[in-house]
C-alpha cells in the first residue's frame, strides 16, 4: 500500500514509471507520444498483489497515476507505427490537462492545445483515452477554432486527406472556423482508424481548385469520417450571387473493380445565380471571365463539382436567360433569350489506370454545348504542367443532321453561318486571351498547349465573311494548320484559290502566301482594305501574292504579282519602330501591257502631310503592246488605237499604292510610244489625252490642217520627258510625229485641278526634210525652244509652215490662242 507525490517530473519519461507486466508496445507508444512536457503535483497510489497489478479488475489492486501536464508535445500516432511514406497525424502541442493512469486504463482529460503549421488552431475539451493498455486503442475527442486555412493545411498533410477523396488538396481558405472531432486509432492496426467531426463555416471565403471560382460568405456544417464528408445547409456568395452547396463523398460500390474505375469519390452539388459582373472579377475563370466584359445582367445555373481518385470533374447548365450578351453573330442575345449551355468535363477512365510502363497518364474529355449553335468536344492529357489537347471537334452552326468527327489527332472544325464576321470575332478572342492589340509578338505567341485548343483542320461555309475589312460572299473555306502555319483553299465570289498563312514569331517575321485565280476588291473595299494595310498591324507580314484575274473598282488589272515586306512585324524593325511597307516586287500584267514596279509605303514627316499618314514611292516601267486595248481596260475606250512602246521613271505621292493622291504627286518619267492613233472621243472619258489628241483645235480655229486633227492625230512616234511636282506635270520636249504634220508641246498641266498652260508647235506638211529634223529627239536639258531655233536656222521655210498655239484653260473646254509669229504678230483668240 504505497502513495507518493511528486511536485516535479519529464513528461518524456512518464514510460518509465508503466509497470513492465504491460505490453512492450504500448510502454513503447507513450514513450513515442509524449515527446515533451513537464508535471505538477503528481500522485502514484499503488494498492495490492504486486503479481495482480496493473490490471482491469479494480478488486485485484489499484495501480493509479495522476499528474497536472503542463506545455506537453502528445503524438498521439507515433510515427513508428506508421509505414513509410506515409502522412503524419498532426501534433498536439502546448498541451495541458490532467493524465490519468488507472489500471489499465489511460487518459487525458480537460486537455487543451494547439496544432496547425503556426500553432493557429486552438484545441479545448480534449479527451484521450486507451480503455486497455495491453489492447490499447486511442481515442481522441476535441473542440478546436482557428483560422480555415490552416485547418486545410492539417487536412491536406494528414492521412485526413486521403480519407476525403484528396478533395481539399488545393483548397485555399481564409476566416476562423469551428471545428469538432473524434479520432479512433488501432494501434496495432491504424489500417482500421475511425474518423468523425465537423466544420462548422462562419462567413469564411474558400476555394475548392484554382479554376474554380471563390466562395464567399460560406456557411454550412461540413461533416466528415473515415468513410468520407457531408454537406450540409451550405450558403455561400458565388460569381456575383447567391448560390447553395450540398453534398459530399459517395460511397464505393459494392463490386470488386479498381478503384479509378468506379464513380467520383465526392459530389458537391450547387445552385444559384451568376451576374456578368461577378464573372469579370472571377479571373480564376480567365477566358470566361474576360469574355464577361461583353455581358451583362445575370442568369440561374446549376453546378456539379466531382472528384474521382483526386481529380476534379465538373458539370455546368444554365439556359441563360436575363443574361444579356454583346457578342459578333451567332452568339448575340438579348435578356428574354434563352441560349441553353452545358459544360462538363469527365475523366476517361480507362486514363486512370498505369499504362504498360506503369505510369499513369490521366485524360479526361470536355465538352461544351450552347443551345444548336456551338458544339465543342476535347480530349486532353492532363498528366502535363498544363492540359494539352490531344484530339477534338468544333461544330458551329450546323444543322440537325450535320456532326463532326473526331479526328484520331488534332481538332476539326465545321462551320456553316450565314455571316460571320472573323474581325469581330479576332477582336474579341484577343481581348479574352488577356493579349491586347499592340502587345509585343511574344505576347502573342501561344504555348504549344493553348495553340493545341486551336483547330488543325477546318471547313467554313458563308453566305457573308468579314476578315481584313473585306466581305466575301458565297464563300467556301477548307484549310488545316501544321504548328503554326494554316494552308487553305477558298472560294468566293471575289476570290478563288490557295492561301498560305505563317504568323510572325519572336525569330521570323511570317507571311502571307497566296496563289490566286480570281481577286476582286470592290470600290467600297478600297478604303477598308488601305485602312487595314495602313494600320499595318505586326498580324500582316510579308506578302508573295500572285492573283491570275486582279479587279479593283471594277477594273480588271489582268494578272498581279506583289512582293511586300512589313517591317512593322519583323523583330529588328519592332525593336527599331521601323513602320514601313516595302514593295520589292509590284507587276501587272495584261496582254496589252506589262507593268513592272518597286518601292516602299512608310510614314512621312511632310509638313504638308496629316499625322500619320504615309507615302507612296514606286519606281515603275510600263512596257505597252497595245496602248488603245490597255486604255479600254481601264475604262477609256475608242481613245487610242492601237500604239506600242514604253514608260519608265518614278513618281510618289501621299497615301496607299492603291489610291492616287494628284496634290500631293510628284516624280519623273519618260514615255515613248509609237505608231498609233488619238481617236475622236470625248474628252470626259480621257481628259489628259484629249489634250493631246488637239481635237479641239479644228473646232476652235480656222486652220489649214483641220482634216489633221478632225478625227484624231495619228502619230509614228509620242515621246518626251515630264516632270511632276505637287501635282503639276511639266514638259519642255514632248512631240508627236504624224503623217501630215508634227506636234511639240512646251508647258504644264495641273493633274488635280485639270488645267493646263501648254505652248503646242504644229508642223504641217511632213515631207522628207521636215521629217529628218522633227525625228530628231529632243533633249530636255536643251528644251523646246532651243530645238526650235536651230530647226528654224537650219530649214526657214519650215518656220514659214509652222503655227504657235497657246492652250490654256480646262481640259473639257480648252481655250486655244494662236500665236502670230514675225514683225507685225498678231493674236487670234477664240471666243
Amino acid at each position: 500500500d504505497l502513495q507518493a507525490t511528486l511536485t516535479d517530473a519529464n513528461g518524456t519519461r512518464v514510460h518509465r514509471y508503466l509497470p513492465l507486466a504491460i505490453h512492450a508496445s504500448v510502454r513503447d507508444y507513450v514513450r513515442d507520444a509524449i515527446t515533451a512536457g513537464t508535471a505538477r503535483q503528481v500522485k502514484f497510489q499503488v494498492k495490492g498483489d504486486l503479481h495482480d497489478i496493473p490490471s482491469a479488475d479494480p478488486k485485484l489492486g489499484e495501480f493509479k497515476i495522476t499528474a497536472d501536464v503542463q506545455n506537453a508535445t502528445l503524438v498521439y500516432v507515433p510515427p513508428a507505427l506508421q509505414s513509410a511514406g506515409d502522412l503524419p497525424w498532426p501534433t498536439l502541442k502546448q498541451l495541458s490537462g490532467e493524465l490519468v493512469i488507472d489500471g489499465l486504463k489511460l487518459q487525458v482529460n480537460r486537455g487543451q492545445a494547439r496544432t496547425g503549421a503556426l500553432d493557429g488552431v486552438k484545441l479545448s475539451d480534449i479527451n484521450a483515452e486507451i480503455n486497455d493498455l495491453n489492447h490499447a486503442t486511442v481515442n481522441v475527442s476535441a473542440k478546436a477554432r482557428g483560422p480555415l486555412s490552416d485547418v486545410l493545411g492539417i487536412v491536406n498533410g494528414s492521412p485526413l486527406n486521403g480519407m476525403i477523396g484528396h478533395a481539399l488538396g488545393s483548397a485555399v481558405a481564409s476566416g476562423v472556423a469551428d471545428y469538432t472531432l473524434k479520432l479512433g486509432l488501432p494501434i496495432a492496426d491504424l489500417n482500421h482508424s475511425t474518423v468523425q467531426g465537423s466544420v462548422t463555416l462562419g462567413g469564411n471565403d474558400l476555394q475548392v481548385t484554382p479554376d474554380t471560382p471563390k466562395l464567399s460568405r460560406a456557411r454550412g456544417v461540413v461533416a466528415f469520417s473515415e468513410k468520407g464528408f457531408s454537406v450540409t445547409g451550405g450558403q455561400a456568395r458565388m460569381l456575383g450571387g447567391d448560390m447553395r452547396l450540398e453534398g459530399g463523398s459517395v460511397a464505393a460500390s459494392g463490386a470488386i473493380v479498381p478503384a479509378q474505375m468506379v464513380g467520383p469519390s465526392v459530389v458537391l452539388r450547387a445552385s444559384g445565380t451568376a451576374s456578368a459582373e461577378g464573372l469579370r472579377q472571377a479571373k480564376e475563370l480567365g477566358v470566361v471571365a474576360n469574355l464577361a466584359q461583353r455581358a451583362s445582367g445575370s442568369a440561374a445555373y446549376t453546378a456539379v463539382l466531382g472528384f474521382r481518385a483526386g481529380h476534379p470533374e465538373v458539370a455546368v447548365s444554365s439556359n441563360l436567360q436575363g443574361l444579356v450578351l454583346s457578342l459578333p453573330a451567332p452568339l448575340s442575345k438579348g435578356a428574354d433569350a434563352m441560349l441553353p449551355l452545358r459544360l462538363d468535363t469527365t475523366l476517361i477512365r480507362e486514363s486512370l489506370l498505369p499504362g504498360a510502363d506503369g505510369q499513369v497518364r490521366l485524360r479526361d474529355q470536355l465538352a461544351l454545348d450552347l443551345g444548336r449553335l456551338v458544339s465543342v468536344v476535347y480530349q486532353r492529357d492532363l498528366s502535363l504542367a498544363v492540359p494539352k489537347v490531344l484530339r477534338g471537334s468544333i461544330g458551329v452552326g450546323l444543322a440537325s443532321d450535320e456532326s463532326v468527327v473526331m479526328p484520331l489527332s488534332g481538332v476539326s472544325a465545321n462551320v456553316n453561318l450565314a455571316t460571320l464576321d472573323v474581325d469581330a470575332w479576332r477582336t474579341v478572342l484577343t481581348q479574352a486571351s488577356g493579349v491586347t492589340e499592340g502587345a509585343s509578338p511574344d505576347a502573342h505567341a501561344q504555348s504549344d498547349a493553348a495553340r493545341s485548343y486551336l483547330p488543325s483542320s477546318i471547313a467554313v461555309r458563308a453566305q457573308e465573311l468579314t476578315v481584313g475589312g473585306r466581305k466575301l460572299s458565297h464563300l467556301v473555306v477548307g484549310g488545316s494548320r501544321d504548328g503554326a502555319v494554316w494552308r487553305a483553299n477558298l472560294d468566293a465570289r471575289q476570290l478563288n484559290g490557295y492561301l498560305e498563312y505563317r504568323p510572325p514569331s519572336e525569330v521570323e517575321a511570317g507571311r502571307v502566301f497566296a496563289r490566286l485565280s480570281k481577286l476582286v476588291i470592290e470600290p467600297s473595299a478600297v478604303s477598308e482594305v488601305e485602312t487595314l494595310l495602313g494600320e499595318q498591324p505586326a498580324s500582316i507580314p510579308a506578302l508573295d501574292i500572285v492573283v491570275d484575274d486582279f479587279e479593283l473598282r471594277g477594273k480588271s488589272l489582268g494578272r498581279v504579282e506583289v512582293e511586300a515586306l512589313n517591317r512593322g512585324s519583323d523583330p529588328a524593325s519592332r525593336e527599331s519602330g521601323v513602320r514601313e511597307w516595302r514593295l520589292n516586287k509590284f507587276n501587272v500584267i495584261t496582254p496589252e501591257a506589262r507593268l513592272t514596279a518597286n518601292g516602299i509605303w512608310a510614314s512621312t514627316n511632310a509638313p504638308s502631310a496629316a499625322p500619320g499618314r504615309r507615302r507612296t514611292v514606286m519606281n515603275f516601267k510600263l512596257d505597252i503592246t497595245d496602248a488603245g486595248e490597255l486604255l479600254k481596260r481601264f475604262g477609256m475606250k475608242d481613245v487610242v488605237r492601237k500604239g506600242n512602246g514604253k514608260m519608265d521613271g518614278h513618281v510618289a505621292w501621299l497615301g496607299s499604292p492603291l489610291t492616287l493622291d494628284y496634290p500631293s504627286m510628284s516624280g519623273a518619267f519618260a514615255v515613248n510610244v509609237e505608231n498609233g492613233q488619238f481617236l475622236k472621243a470625248d474628252p470626259g472619258i480621257a481628259k489628259l489625252l484629249g489634250v493631246l489628241s488637239l481635237q479641239s483645235l479644228p473646232r476652235r480655229l480656222t486652220l489649214d490642217f483641220r482634216d489633221v486633227f478632225t478625227e484624231g492625230f495619228a502619230f509614228d512616234f509620242l515621246r518626251g520627258d515630264v516632270k511632276i511636282a505637287k501635282g503639276i506635270a511639266t514638259t519642255n520636249n514632248l512631240q508627236m510625229k504624224g503623217v501630215n504634220a508634227a506636234v511639240l508641246m512646251d508647258g504644264q498641266a495641273n493633274i488635280a485641278r485639270e488645267t493646263q498652260d501648254l505652248k503646242v508647235i504644229v508642223v504641217p506638211e511632213i515631207n522628207a526634210g521636215t521629217a529628218s529634223l522633227i525625228a530628231g529627239v529632243i533633249n530636255p536639258a536643251v528644251g523646246l525652244g532651243t530645238f526650235l531655233a536651230q530647226m528654224f536656222l537650219r530649214r526657214p521655210l519650215i518656220e514659214a509652215a509652222t503655227q504657235e498655239l497657246h492652250v490654256d484653260g480646262s481640259w473639257t473646254d480648252p481655250r486655244v490662242t494662236k500665236v502670230e509669229r514675225g514683225a507685225n504678230a498678231k493674236k487670234e483668240e477664240t471666243p
